[in-house]
């Protein structure tokens, strides 16, 4: 039975998961069958149905028999209404509904279990268990992307396509790393499903029904079959008993009458289009429909369009299917067939006949037959039916006028049984489930219908010919906007809309296409489609010839690229009682031989270092040493293990010492050159005209080749040299980190993000252009794939073209051609300013070290920036200044400015700090707006000011970064303060990470590294390394990071207030929760928050009293959970203490204000409040790291208390309760990244400080 992922929250049970979602599309669906062990069917029953008559019915997993319902809350609302329920559900009268809800189980599984599971093992047991029931995937979802996360998204995919047989088991291991915290265990609570009735087989149906009967629409003989599906009954031909295989006979079957198609023209239509994808396959039924042509040139034949119509319908229902991004569905070929071909009758090509209404019906009926049954095959008259309706629609010269504006000049009459077709096709479309505008246009059509006409347009005249590259739009080749060449739009959005309403949209029957194929914009468009269509095909490319047996080539190898092969070593160790420890070994990053060892990581709550005793990591680094070790880098790509021999590692016998510095040689053969290589060379300012030549970006995608052409590394350089900055850099930061392959960003249908991926910014196309070049000039490196992606041929040869491309970048004649005393004086600039600031900063030896770790990674590691990492209060921003100042005053003669990104709420204190302590001139950033009428501090352009700090919010960057941000990122130092919150990929995010790969030099701090799992923090870090980082080595990536702990000798002390769960509110949550509507969990927390908040006040009052007897400007940091929260707990308390908001922090009379109360988002930016001694708060949902964060507000430098206090209120046995529970136990990853780290004590600071 399908099911529909649905969040629930039981308000007794508890839930495990600390937040709730409305009811979405996120979870995966399944289908139960039978159990093991001789049990009977078992299968999930999660009903809350909101229909009217009907009452929620909470039950779980157990030995249940098919179509039982679980008992469980007669005592709630009562038999009567319950047996009621029972007898709607399942059509049957009350005598029979009450002697089968007398048979029901009254048992539920918990709900902390997984769907199915058989025991009480957790995933990262690895029983062997027998489940208890076992699934088939219908549509995986959100599933999808969690599976990506840990590298399996290609067996996901492959379990909903071959409609495996799983259990719990089997889906969670694909979202599990062992040894890596945050994996999806509670994905799969039994209360995250709603299981809806399938398919049900009908053996007798009222005659008062309303039956769908498809055999009757599309004729034919045979057995049928009748369905209950989606609350109506459908009558269906019985399902072949093999799925469809294309052959020839039935295009030529389906298209006998219409056209004449030769058996040759049948033949090479099916060949070409063999190749496509189901994305590409559904475009090119659509396109050749909607176009209208006569014939379809199909690589140099014509052939008649009915008949490419067809065919293209026949490859859909003989494809397995294909998951769609943007739906979060995995579609059936079949599924997809009916589907596609009823929505372009609405919106392409309306076929005037009298059954076509029915006709649209049956096909979506069958749509949603194919996407609930995984074992129905249509019929072979189906499918030919339906191919010839594809046939018949590319003839038709009729279109139903649904677009607004579009007024046709006739009309056809609507009967009142086709009106109720045309409803009735909206709504199953609906329960198929499309893109928002297909389903309007059947709200829009089946609304006109009601009047009982449908106004029409037609087709004056139809082209003669329509190229296959027609097929190619950014509905389904997204990356055709960067194929797309000068005059084509100046942004990506631009780009996709011209394509689409100046091409690929343009429909006969209501505009006219005369002389289109010599239309200009038609021509640009017909390149960037046939460069598409291309790889599309899999067309065979041109081969380079081979001129010489090659060159040498020779690449610098980081120290790290050792440690990185080998990844964490795992060895058992001794800890006494017989006892075995798993530890983790890292080679050093510098030095192989300064390993690091540490505890594997788990989700428990533990300090990974500090639990170690010194045997112990004498134990770990000799059973590391005792062992050979497999070595897996792509830039040691012949290397098979290291060992450590004679004091030191080797990798197959070499010492690793002498290996760096030989660094890698390969030969590399040479191939001929395009032939605008020598005229570049003579003139390099006509680089920028070659990324608009289209004739050389066709030959760099159409040939291939083993080599590299003669002086290729001085036209790269020449290259990136003569080009735009920001060009070259994006190009070189693409590469940056990319082993396999090179996969620029993509936008969205509409021009804009992506959710799974990072922003592509307006002018990418002279980027990819640029790549494609390269991969001319050097095809052995990198190897252009379908638009806008690239094949890694060889990981090494790549590192040297990037390599000859910042050497380019930097030998820029912009830079080149300024008089040396301008760079001097710039070096001097900086010189003053580092000056005024070490008149006022006297640095703590943990901030001397981190800057010292920071100069020494750029002298021995090379790496373009530092990820550093101190905890909240522990001197990160001075820390971050100071570095970025002595940078400047030896590497800075063409760098301008610092610019500082910090995130929202933090700007004022930001500022603050820096101008009054540290006596920094800077610069607020005003916010950039695109208004006609700006507010009051923001502007239309972008203001930086030289050799100061420039503060820019994060939120900005988003627009600033088109407007001139990007340009200046190249003569800017960059600082991303609370790096944290720029992983998710966001505009925002898109943004940093662009600023960061454009920039000479940057620092990335925070005090949190990791927020919901490694994937986010992988990205930053590879910016931070000279060496390959993946899932597998990010540990030992981490390990490069800067990371200083301090031991302030501030103890922190957790305590928890437990308020008694009186009755009324007990049974309020329970009519809450009964209640129908997504936001009730939100409510529930509302409604015990609100019976919380005496006792919150209560206990920081008393804190407050206690804390100011002994520190006269102590008090307690009170903590809200949103701003009415804050109002309404500011006023309980002031009736009790002088109390204050977050503004009074800084205020001149701060120490008059015994209680301070903040919302739980203040968690950062801010000293003042390390003058209070307790933090009373209750249990909010939010993530550790905010948590971490404001904690830090009171446990920081400059606190005078030895102890600190963390107080939580929250009422015992509620939902928040609950909540807390999970968040006392959530991963302290943070916490052990940090510890990555050198440690200092902060007893001795005051003693080294003057040192």
């Amino acid at each position: 039975m399908p099911g529909r992922g649905k969040r629930k929250a039981d308000p007794l049970a508890g839930s495990a998961n600390g937040s709730v979602q409305k009811k979405t599309k996120s979870e995966g669906s399944m289908q139960c069958s039978d159990g093991k062990n001789g049990l009977s069917e078992r299968r999930l029953k999660q009903y809350s149905v909101g229909k009217s008559g009907r009452v929620p019915l909470t039950v779980g997993i157990t030995g249940a028999r098919a179509d039982d319902v679980l008992r469980g809350v007669e005592a709630e609302v009562g038999r009567d209404a319950l047996v009621e329920t029972v007898a709607k559900h399942f059509s049957i009268s009350k005598a029979q509904a009450e002697l089968r809800y007398d048979d029901f189980p009254t048992t539920e599984a918990p709900n902390h279990q997984p769907l199915g599971s058989g025991c009480c093992h957790g995933i990262e047991e690895e029983c062997n268990c027998p489940p208890a029931a076992t699934f088939v995937i219908v549509c995986q979802g959100v599933w999808q992307s969690f599976a990506e996360q840990h590298g399996h998204g290609s067996e996901m995919q492959a379990m909903v396509e071959e409609r495996r047989v799983v259990c719990w088991r089997d889906v969670l291991q694909l979202m599990y790393t062992p040894g890596l915290p945050e994996g999806k265990k509670l994905i799969l609570r039994p209360r995250l499903f709603e299981l809806v009735a399938g398919p049900q087989i009908l053996s007798v149906v009222d005659e008062k029904e309303d039956v769908l009967d498809v055999v009757k629409i599309f004729g034919g003989e045979g057995p049928a079959l009748m369905l209950r599906l989606s609350g109506r009954v459908m009558r269906v031909p019985c399902g072949s008993s093999r799925a469809y295989q294309v052959d020839v006979e039935t295009i030529r079957e389906a298209v006998k009458g219409l056209v004449v198609g030769t058996d040759e023209q049948l033949h090479h239509c099916l060949t070409q289009l063999q190749p496509l994808s189901l994305g590409a396959l559904k475009s090119s039924l659509q396109k050749v429909i909607r176009f209208h042509a006569k014939d379809v040139l199909v690589e140099g034949k014509l052939i008649p369009a009915p008949v490419v119509a067809a065919a293209s319908a026949a490859l859909l229902f003989a494809s397995k299917g294909g998951f769609s991004p943007e739906l979060q569905l995995f579609t059936r070929g079949a599924t997809a067939a009916f589907k596609r071909l009823a929505v372009i009758l609405l919106e392409d090509a309306w076929i005037e006949e009298d059954n076509m209404a029915s006709s649209l019906e049956g096909l979506l009926a069958l749509g949603l037959v194919t996407q609930q049954m995984n074992d129905y095959e249509p019929s072979h008259h189906l499918i030919i039916s339906s191919m010839r309706i594809a046939a018949k629609a590319a003839m038709s010269c009729s279109l139903i006028a649904w677009r607004k504006g579009k007024q046709g000049p006739s009309s056809i009459k609507v009967l009142e049984c086709e009106a109720r077709s045309f409803q009735t096709s909206a709504q199953l479309l609906r329960d198929l489930r499309s893109f928002a505008g297909d389903m309007q246009m059947f709200d829009q059509v089946s609304e006109s219908s009601k009047s009982g006409k449908l106004e029409m347009l037609h087709a004056h005249g139809r082209p003669d010919i329509m190229p296959l590259c027609h097929i190619v739009d950014q509905h389904t080749f997204r990356g055709v906007g960067h194929v797309l060449g000068a005059g084509s739009g100046a942004t990506f959005a631009d780009r996709f809309h011209l394509l689409f309403d100046q091409c690929t949209g343009c429909n006969p029957r209501f505009s006219d296409l005369a002389g289109f194929e010599s239309r200009p914009e038609v021509q640009r468009a017909r390149f960037a489609q046939n460069c598409c269509l291309n790889f599309a095909l899999q067309k065979p490319r041109n081969a380079l010839p081979l001129i010489s047996d090659g060159t040498p080539v020779s690449l610098e190898l980081d120290t790290g690229v050792l440690a990185a092969g080998v990844g964490p070593i795992s060895v058992h160790v001794n800890a006494g009682s017989k006892r075995k420890k798993e530890l983790l070994v890292l080679l050093g990053l510098r030095c192989p031989e300064d390993e690091v060892v540490m505890l594997k990581p788990v989700r428990a709550t533990r300090d990974l270092f500090g639990e170690l005793t010194e045997k112990e990591r004498a134990d770990a680094v000799t059973l590391a040493r005792s062992h050979s070790h497999r070595v897996v880098s792509p830039l040691l790509p012949s290397s098979k293990e290291a060992q450590f021999r004679d004091g030191m590692w080797e990798v197959d016998g070499c010492k690793w010492a002498d290996l760096v510095s030989q660094g890698v040689k390969v030969k590399i053969p040479l191939v001929c050159p395009p032939r605008w290589c020598d005229d570049l060379l003579k003139n390099p300012s006509r680089v920028c005209d070659l990324l608009d030549d289209d004739g050389a970006l066709e030959d760099a995608l159409r040939s291939t080749g083993a080599g590299m052409i003669a002086d290729s590394d001085k036209i790269v350089m020449c290259m990136t040299c003569s080009l735009p900055h920001g060009i070259s850099l994006r190009a070189v930061a693409l590469l940056r980190q990319q082993y396999a392959c090179i996969s620029m960003p993509t936008p969205s249908l509409q021009g804009g993000l992506v959710s799974d991926q990072l922003a592509a910014y307006d002018g990418d196309w002279k980027v990819y252009r640029l790549l494609a070049l390269i991969s001319r000039l050097v095809p052995a490196a990198l190897r252009p794939t379908m638009p806008p992606n690239f094949q890694v041929v060889n990981s090494i040869l790549l590192r040297v073209v990037e390599k000859w491309m910042m050497e380019g970048i930097q030998s820029r004649p912009a830079d080149l051609h300024l008089p040396r005393s301008v760079g001097l004086e710039t070096v001097g600039r900086w010189e003053e300013v580092q000056k005024c600031l070490e008149q006022v900063a006297e640095l703590m030896e943990h901030q001397r070290e981190a800057i010292h770790c920071m100069v020494q990674r750029d002298e021995d590691l090379k790496c373009g920036g530092h990820f550093l990492i101190m905890d909240t209060g522990h001197g990160k921003t001075v820390t971050a200044l100071v570095y970025a100042f002595r940078w400047l005053c030896q590497h800075g003669q063409n760098v301008k400015r610092l610019v500082w990104i910090t995130p929202h709420g933090t700007v004022e204190n930001l500022v603050k700090q820096l101008r009054d302590t540290w006596r920094v001139k800077t610069h607020v950033v005003p916010r950039i707006s695109s208004a006609k009428k700006p507010k009051s501090g923001e502007r239309y352009d972008l203001v930086l000011k030289d050799f100061m700090v420039n503060v820019i919010h994060a939120d900005h960057l988003r627009a600033a970064i088109d407007k001139g941000l990007a340009a200046e990122a190249t003569s800017s130092f960059f600082v991303f303060d609370e790096v944290d919150e720029m992983y998710a990929p966001t505009l925002r995010t898109s943004a940093a990470r662009r600023l960061c790969q454009l920039c000479p030099k940057f620092v990335a701090q925070t005090a949190t590294p990791l927020r919901k799992n490694e994937s986010q923090l992988l990205a930053w870090l590879a910016d931070t390394c000279s060496f390959p980082v993946d899932k597998q080595n990010w540990l030992v990536a981490a390990s490069g990071m800067v990371s200083m702990q301090l031991e302030l000798g501030i103890a922190a002390r957790e305590e928890d207030v437990l308020v008694p769960m009186v009755d009324d509110v007990r049974d309020h949550c329970r009519r809450i929760f009964n209640s129908r509507g997504a936001a009730r969990w939100l409510e529930m927390a509302g409604l015990v928050q609100q019976h919380t908040d005496a006792a919150m006040i209560k206990v920081a009052v008393q804190a407050a009293e206690e804390d100011r007897s002994r520190h006269a400007d102590g008090g307690v940091l009170l903590i809200a959970d949103s701003r009415q929260h804050a109002e309404k707990l500011l006023k309980l308390s002031s009736a009790h203490l002088p109390s204050g908001d977050f503004a009074s922090l800084e205020a001149p009379d701060a120490h008059r204000f015994a209680i301070v109360v903040v919302t739980k988002d203040k968690d950062r930016g801010y000293n003042s409040a390390r003058r209070l001694g307790v933090m009373v708060t209750g249990a909010y949902a939010g993530n550790a790291a905010s948590r971490h964060q404001i904690r830090g507000r009171l446990r920081r430098l400059g606190q005078k208390r030895k102890e600190v206090r963390f107080v939580t209120v929250c009422m015992e046995n509620s939902i928040l309760h609950l909540l807390h529970k999970r968040h006392s136990a959530v991963d302290t990853m943070n916490i052990s990244l940090e510890q990555l780290g050198q440690r200092f004590s902060a007893d001795v600071l005051k003693g080294l400080a003057g040192k």
